[in-house]
């Protein structure tokens, strides 16, 4: 090779913690869908978004469930409910301040799931996950 312009390019490392999250991610997708138009949209965008972010950076899986000690399920709520709330606080999904559209409603909706079935598994705390949600909806106010 003269210039190393036929090198294949190197993949990010795919780890067993990556699949597993991967298919953790899909299970929840097909578990949530069938809510409802806006919930179906939701939750396929944002399964489709981090599952893209996840095949790009092999190492976060691994960290955060080798590493920091998480569940394969808790950790796939954790990252839906970080995604969706991520995506909310952008004030793209408002109507006007402090109102949702049907799409961030729907995400909403996603985000409160998640953070029940983080409380369901005793990752958080009861009173944690209200402070949070109450938090998190004030933030909502303020937006748009």
């Amino acid at each position: 090779m003269v210039f190393g312009l036929f090198k294949r390019k190197q993949k990010p490392q795919f780890t067993p913690e990556n699949q597993l999250l991967l298919t953790e991610l899909e299970k929840f997708r097909v578990r949530y869908r069938g809510q409802g138009l806006y919930d179906d949209i939701a939750i396929d965008g944002v399964v489709q978004e981090v599952s893209r972010s996840l095949s790009a950076d092999g190492k976060y899986a691994n960290d955060v469930i080798v590493r920091g000690g998480w569940s394969v399920p808790d950790a796939a709520h954790m990252i839906i409910s970080e995604y969706a709330s991520a995506e909310i606080l952008t004030g793209q999904l408002h109507i006007y301040r402090g109102v949702l559209n049907d799409k961030g409603k729907a995400y909403l909706k996603l985000f409160k799931v998640c953070t029940a079935k983080l409380v369901a598994s005793g990752r958080m705390s009861e009173a944690d996950a209200v402070e949070g949600v109450r938090e998190f909806e004030d933030e909502i106010a303020n937006l748009g």
